[in-house]
């Protein structure tokens, strides 16, 4: 990014000062680490770390090597910083953690932006700093969200990103962060479903064999007969099959599709939610309903893949495209899919349909000539459902209970997701159609 123009030096300046607010928030507020230091205290203690709640009600799901990688701050879990004023009854280790990984967001997020920044290139500055400024209104939001409530999706995205498209890993590294990823929070396993269409057994074996190293890890350290309990819960705790996860009956925030659907088909009470039932239907309506959308939106993902695929020699032939544009669909189409098959995904979780949202960006302001306004207003309605047009952050506390409680952003996802896919269709008639529609 040296030869950027001082405009958009100043804008990803701004920016990067528009970030460091809720990073610093998150250091006072509570957020999962008051969770994860917890767990990290457990694994030093050799005790449960899957089968009792930590912090209100709440579950440690995520792998042992996690609680692994906090062990550094747990010896000051004793030491308070003040028992009065904003740190009040906050230990050194959960402030430092939580220092730690907000730094993280934001050096993580930086280079999301770089990766991004090297995939696309501009017929001018203007061009440029337009992308750049859209990018940044549409997508602040979800940085916002992750970094103030200390949340996982923008390491998981990098992971994915830097796998693909990074200069950082290289060799047998390359597939390191996404296998970190998938160790952590289980939500990259998606691509083995990419790697699988693609054929690419390198990539599925080396995955694999970082995840799996990546598992044993603790076991070096810890007792093997109570790492290989721990890990066996985190297994089951993960488990896609599990009743709570193919059903999620009665729990409230959630935007995923199963969430959304029993929302709709079902009274439970859920404190702070309105009601949004459309009709009161049985739980086996409601999990064939959910599965069947699932399925859906997977087989949509799998031959918009394949079209992508086929016609691979065109659109790498076309000036408007190149292999790494190709590449970067592919891994758009299933980032997106993430926060709506995988149950109990939140607001935030929307992240990860970050890659499409700025392909979709780029295209808009380097090739104008060839886009829709009705594309363009059915792009607007989902993304102001989910959070990006407008600020939800600013409206009062009971309007943001109604948005989350109706499953608002959840909808956004959803619609947006169909709103990408059929914009990908004409996207590709016109790169196979014409191959100088818009000369580069």
């Amino acid at each position: 990014m040296k030869n950027r123009s001082k405009k958009i030096k100043y804008l990803i300046g701004i920016f990067a000062l528009l970030i460091f607010w809720p990073a610093f928030h998150s250091i006072t507020s509570g957020n999962d680490f008051d969770i994860f230091i917890r767990a990290a205290y457990h694994l030093n203690e050799g005790k449960e770390l899957y089968t009792q709640p930590f912090v209100n009600g709440l579950y440690y799901y995520y792998s042992p090597i996690f609680t692994w990688f906090l062990q550094p701050f747990t010896p000051l879990k004793e030491y308070v910083i003040s028992d009065q004023g904003q740190f009040k009854g906050i230990t050194y280790a959960l402030a430092l953690v939580k220092v730690f990984w907000s730094v993280l967001g934001m050096f993580l997020t930086w280079r999301i932006i770089r990766i991004v920044a090297s995939v696309f290139k501009f017929q001018s500055t203007r061009n440029e700093f337009l992308f750049w400024l859209i990018s940044m209104i549409l997508c602040y939001r979800w940085f916002f969200m992750n970094l103030w409530y200390g949340q996982l999706t923008i390491f998981i995205l990098w992971g994915i990103l830097e796998s693909h498209f990074g200069s950082i890993f290289k060799g047998v590294f390359k597939w390191f962060p996404i296998a970190l990823g998938i160790n952590i929070k289980i939500l990259p396993l998606v691509f083995l479903g990419k790697w699988t269409l693609e054929k690419n057994v390198k990539a599925i074996i080396q995955v694999m064999l970082w995840f799996g190293i990546l598992v044993l890890v603790p076991f070096i350290f810890y007792p093997w007969d109570y790492i290989s309990d721990q890990t066996i819960k985190w297994f089951s705790a993960i488990n896609p099959l599990k009743k709570n996860h193919v059903i999620t009956v009665g729990e409230g925030g959630f935007i995923d599709i199963g969430a959304m659907v029993v929302k709709f088909f079902t009274k439970y009470k859920i404190p702070t939610e309105p009601m949004a039932c459309i009709k009161v239907l049985s739980h086996d309506a409601i999990f064939w309903i959910t599965q069947f959308l699932r399925l859906l939106v997977v087989a949509i993902t799998a031959w918009q893949w394949y079209t992508w695929s086929s016609r691979r020699t065109s659109l790498i032939s076309n000036p408007q495209s190149n292999e790494t544009h190709v590449e970067f669909v592919k891994v758009s189409l299933f980032t997106l899919i993430i926060p709506l098959i995988f149950p109990h995904q939140r607001d935030y979780s929307l992240t990860l349909a970050l890659p499409s949202l700025v392909f979709v960006i780029y295209n808009w302001i380097q090739f104008p000539q060839e886009q829709s306004k009705l594309f363009l207003a059915l792009f607007l309605v989902p993304l102001t459902m989910m959070g990006c047009v407008v600020f939800f952050e600013l409206f009062s506390l009971e309007t943001r209970y109604w948005i989350i409680g109706s499953r608002i952003q959840g909808l956004g996802g959803l619609i947006y997701f169909f709103v990408f896919n059929a914009w990908l269709i004409r996207k590709l008639t016109l790169l196979t159609g014409s191959k100088s529609l818009v000369s580069n």
